[in-house]
């Protein structure tokens, strides 16, 4: 019975149009030309027989399709806490690119068609995060081996899905498939539709008033870091106002039609910010993580403020990915150290306090999140920070004392200083890269810890490659304690040195005075400032130490036994126009083909969530870097994910390779992180095009470069 489209519910939404569809007929004759991102069905825990009477055995007869084996093989199992798990990409020839299974137990008979379908939709939150504006396609869910009616559950699933769609969930079209054809459900989702067509309109989020400063989101067992940061937030400002789930029905107008989900959503809006203090018994109450996923949905439509506000109270083991990609405030009370926690929720209230401040009522407006690859270079006198203080974490304290004598001697002084835990993921490493290229110069703070940290070592190769190239620019390396052994590289810039001084009195007397100087008049001082430093110009340089190490590197790469690399996985990110997605199919048939790698490549796949998966699998990333790689803000996400990923995990190499010039075209800059990368191999180089190279190929590899 082929599928018939009988009837939609649409609405619009602050991020576009959507729809709700009524389909009569077969869910397994969807044509692949019409993919949908996901299939809901649901299932008793465990239990994934192909009966007659359910969509796992229709699946399984009309398209091969076993539930039970990709049960065996899931990409993703949170049964424990949203009760589902879903399935890794499916055959690109079959109608859904994943599956998603909803389980429930036997046990459990006593629940109502509303409940079940609120866990679906609580459920849905975290697999949305798989794509962007997806298709969603289920049929009537829990009415075949489960039992319940399909008149409840058609109006269960529809009142959800408009709800949490219109507030913010990441899904652009439902579609809702029933075997047999019926005027009954047709008069039913008839009265559905004119409940839910346009009722709220476009702009419903950014007209609801807000009564409240704070909406608090916790389970009992975490009062106690509840009422302190109430206590704390009511010291710094004892007009802020707070909601809880406890007031919620005594603060929603009383309306009998709105069911849970739509009080959540309701009270939440009135809130300007949401605070869910996470810990593994709030995980563990489903009514507090509905509350947690309301308001991410909320979150991801308003662009002027994050309303939502995570407080860790507690470690988690498993927190979900989807709740970990969010920056929390650690609020973690450790016997040894109760104060930063303290320090912690009152850097939250201040903050919040300044947005309130400068936040315009109207000015809610969609924005494009900064990026790094479209800020233009900063002038000579337009940069965005006077000074990027780069400093290891283990010596924040001193980097306090730093700030605090600068903006006393120079109150008008812009300073980036990173105060906040780095996590994997994040956008903290973009904002990081960009801070660092739009600062006037580098202050780094030298000490061991410095010396021991990744994130640190990073930032003091930007910056002495900018010291270098950019003559507006300068790098000012401060040893804060007593150094042996160090790297030539941080003496290849006179370091400051405290000697009897302290640094309060040093920067202080010394070095404050002096960076004043240079920032109001441009004055330098010979010994901080470097008056006559020399200039080299980046790319040059880079490719002259490529020539110089490629013998060397033929060399080392002829004695690599490739049959011991087989079955290795290698992920290539490339640009999408012709000669770079080119280049990067060649490769990968060439890999695949000679070293039986398991090869995939980004241009190939439309799934973003995909490619994520396959960079966190990978053994070797390779990057083809051109100008149009730089231009692409999605290419340059997966970038950064490559770089973190090879920066926390030893067992991985990025290999990027240059293709062309980053500054060709259009782009008016390329940011030097990017001109950074290890490249071995930069097709622009002039040593490629000479003859005596073949030679040395050959004579290392012969007949292997062909």
């Amino acid at each position: 019975m082929s599928l018939r489209l009988m009837d939609k519910i649409e609405f619009h939404t602050e991020t576009g149009p959507k729809a709700i569809e009524l389909w009569f007929g077969d869910i397994t004759l969807l044509p692949a030309t019409d993919k949908v991102d996901l299939l809901l069905l649901s299932a008793f825990r465990g239990n994934y027989v192909p009966t007659r009477t359910c969509l796992i055995g229709a699946l399984f007869r009309q398209l091969s399709l076993s539930v039970k084996d990709l049960a065996e093989d899931k990409e993703e199992d949170l049964r424990d806490l949203f009760h589902c798990w879903w399935s890794k990409p499916l055959h690109e020839n079959l109608p859904y690119r994943r599956i998603l299974c909803f389980e429930t137990n036997r046990s459990r008979k006593g629940i109502t068609p509303q409940r079940a379908v609120k866990e679906v939709f609580r459920a849905l939150v975290p697999a949305t995060g798989l794509f962007v504006n997806g298709v969603v396609m289920s049929s009537l869910l829990s009415t075949g081996n489960q039992g319940h009616s399909e008149e409840a559950m058609l109006h269960a699933i529809v009142n959800n899905a408009a709800t949490w769609m219109k507030n913010g969930l990441n899904i652009s079209t439902y579609k809702l498939v029933i075997y047999i054809s019926n005027e009954e459900t047709l008069t039913h989702f008839a009265k559905l539709k004119a409940k839910h067509s346009d009722v709220y309109g476009p702009g419903l989020a950014s007209s609801t008033i807000l009564k409240y400063d704070f909406y608090l989101s916790y389970v009992s067992e975490n009062e106690e870091s509840v009422n302190l940061v109430k206590r704390m937030f009511l010291q710094h400002n004892k007009s802020l106002t707070f909601c809880t789930s406890k007031d919620m029905m005594e603060n929603v107008e009383s309306d009998s039609c709105l069911a849970d989900e739509e009080r959540i959503f309701q009270v939440m809006k009135s809130c300007a910010r949401v605070i869910t203090f996470l810990s593994p018994a709030y995980l563990e109450d489903d009514d507090r993580v509905e509350e947690y996923n309301a308001a991410w949905c909320l979150n991801r439509q308003t662009t002027s403020f994050t309303r939502l506000a995570p407080m860790l109270c507690e470690g988690i083991s498993n927190l979900p990915t989807y709740m970990s990609l969010i920056q929390w405030v650690d609020i973690r009370m450790q016997n040894e150290n109760k104060e930063k926690p303290l320090q912690n929720i009152t850097l939250y209230v201040v903050t919040y306090k300044q947005e309130v401040l400068e936040k315009d009522a109207s000015s809610d407006k969609k924005t494009t999140p900064a990026i790094v690859g479209s800020v233009e270079k900063a002038s000579d006198c337009n940069y965005d920070y006077d000074i990027f203080i780069s400093y290891a974490h283990a010596n924040e304290e001193t980097c306090k004392i730093v700030k605090e004598v600068l903006e006393r001697e120079m109150p008008d002084i812009k300073l980036f200083i990173d105060r906040q835990q780095l996590h994997t993921g994040g956008s903290w490493q973009q904002k990081l890269y960009h801070a660092l290229e739009s600062s006037h110069m580098t202050l780094a703070l030298l000490s061991q810890s410095y010396f021991n940290s990744k994130m640190c070592n990073e930032e003091f190769r930007l910056s002495l490659a900018r010291h270098f190239t950019d003559p507006n620019f300068h790098l000012i390396p401060l040893q804060i304690e007593e150094l042996t052994d160090v790297d030539d590289r941080y003496l290849s810039v006179n370091n400051c040195v405290l000697g009897n001084q302290d640094v309060r009195s040093y920067v202080e007397h010394l070095l404050a005075p002096v960076i004043k100087t240079f920032l109001t008049v441009g004055e330098k001082d010979s010994h901080i400032i470097c008056k006559d430093k020399t200039v080299y110009h980046l790319p040059t340089l880079l490719a002259d130490g490529r020539n110089a190490r490629l013998v060397d590197l033929i060399q080392k790469e002829s004695k690599i036994d490739l049959r011991k690399t087989a079955n290795k996985c290698i992920q290539i990110l490339c640009a999408s126009n012709k000669f770079d997605s080119d280049i990067g199919l060649e490769i990968k048939t060439k890999l695949a083909a000679s070293f039986q790698f398991k090869v995939g490549i980004n241009i190939e796949c439309e799934d973003a969530a995909v490619v994520l998966k396959r960079l966190d699998e990978a053994d070797v990333i390779v990057v083809l870097m051109s100008s149009h790689f730089v231009k692409d803000a999605d290419l340059i996400e997966l970038l950064h994910v490559a770089i973190n990923r090879q920066r926390l995990d030893l067992r991985v190499r990025m290999y990027p390779i240059l293709l062309n010039d980053l500054s060709e075209g259009e782009t008016e800059h390329c940011y030097i992180y990017c001109q950074l990368l290890p490249y071995e191999l930069c097709f622009t180089d002039t040593i490629w095009h000479h003859p005596t190279l073949g030679k040395v190929i050959s004579l290392y590899r012969p007949g292997q470069f062909g």
